[in-house]
């Protein structure tokens, strides 16, 4: 299988040379498909873009699609329940895509195929034939996407990125320790106002692909490197204990060992009491090497012989997500996004390899996966 890109290429890939032409209209004309929660957060983000224009919405559900067409009512979108009829719309330039993960990949590669720039939401599929589908498909596009893995466009972490494989604040990288860590939901506070499909585990891909995914692709980003190998195991404890591979698990860890020899320990727990303080609650990441540790969104450097010392300006520290706007700026630019389809599709197979690797408590293999990225 081909090498993952250096870090060094991946943090410039937004400035990278042009793939394709630079479109030729000033305004860019987007159709949404699904506006759920997280869809109705995107199609807010595109709202605010200059010289930005939202042609069309699709969904299923009439009572999100009118609320959503309302709140575009700026730009007169046209209404769709179906995509396929809406990609033969012919003002639409680009594509944003958030609806069930199980469909992420059947959109993008028929959005690509129709010649559309596609943002989709993460996970790119929650197996890995839906992952080489879309794949196979971008290989021959003259189109491009951008998989929304927005932690790659923090400053916060951009930063910290570089102080591991530029700066070498840390010497030689060797060991990654993460979390997601958070209390358990309380049953007297009611249910979580989530989509019927989230809890389904065909349709989500489980806690590990449609929720890790994100902390997952950071330490892929800090190993610079990806997996080879992994270790796992998890379940839903709470109300009751029910083993993984039904219903959607609310804890579980997994151990990595990367093609560079990097070593990843990984866990995400619903258990963890808020006055626990011995372990830091919330999410973390800290990269061990050979000359100290760095604490990637704390942005705090532990030499192994001096004081600690933070590395973020205050610049940085202020700086704000901005993955919408760098998708049309590549877009107006002829540039490949820095979220690229090949890290989307890296961060959703190492998902994937850990869930199989709990669900079959054994090793996996990245290889195993039959994917070539």
């Amino acid at each position: 299988m081909a090498q993952t890109s250096s870090p060094r290429r991946e943090f410039l890939l937004g400035t990278a040379a042009a793939a394709l032409a630079p479109a030729q209209q000033r305004e860019i004309r987007v159709a949404h498909v699904g506006i759920g929660n997280r869809g109705t957060g995107l199609v807010k983000q595109v709202l605010a873009q200059p010289d930005v224009r939202v042609t069309a919405m699709c969904d299923t559900d009439s009572g999100k699609r009118d609320a959503a067409l309302s709140m575009a009512a700026r730009d007169s979108p046209r209404s769709f329940t179906d995509y396929r009829q809406m990609l033969d719309f012919k003002e639409i330039d680009a594509v944003v895509i958030a609806t069930p993960c199980d469909l992420h990949a059947e959109m993008a590669s028929i959005a690509m195929q129709a010649g559309k720039y596609v943002y989709c939401e993460k996970p790119l599929g929650v197996t890995p034939e839906q992952v080489a589908m879309a794949l196979k498909t971008a290989r021959s596009s003259k189109a491009w996407l951008q998989i929304g893995q927005q932690l790659r466009y923090y400053p916060t972490v951009r930063e910290s990125i570089r102080q591991i494989h530029e700066v070498k604040a840390v010497g030689t990288p060797f060991v990654i320790k993460a979390q997601r860590h958070s209390t358990a939901t309380d049953p007297a506070a009611g249910q979580r106002v989530l989509p019927a499909w989230y809890d389904d585990v065909k349709r989500s891909g489980d806690l590990i692909v449609e929720n890790a995914v994100h902390n997952l692709d950071v330490c892929n980003w800090a190993a610079g490197s990806r997996p080879v190998s992994c270790f796992g195991h998890g379940k839903k404890y709470l109300p009751q204990t029910i083993p993984a591979g039904s219903v959607m698990m609310d804890g579980f860890s997994v151990t990595y060992l990367y093609e560079n020899d990097m070593h990843l320990d990984y866990s995400q727990l619903y258990l963890h009491p808020r006055q626990m303080r011995e372990l830091k609650n919330g999410q973390w990441y800290i990269v061990f090497g050979s000359e100290g540790s760095l604490e990637i969104n704390g942005g705090m450097l532990y030499p192994m012989r001096g004081e600690p010392s933070k590395y973020f300006t205050e610049e940085i520290e202020k700086g704000r997500e901005n993955a919408m706007a760098e998708f049309f700026r590549c877009i107006r630019e002829g540039q490949r996004p820095y979220a690229s389809i090949e890290i989307g599709a890296t961060a959703a197979l190492t998902a994937i390899m850990g869930r199989e690797a709990i669900y079959r408590k054994s090793m996996v293999t990245w290889k195993e996966l039959g994917v070539s990225v």
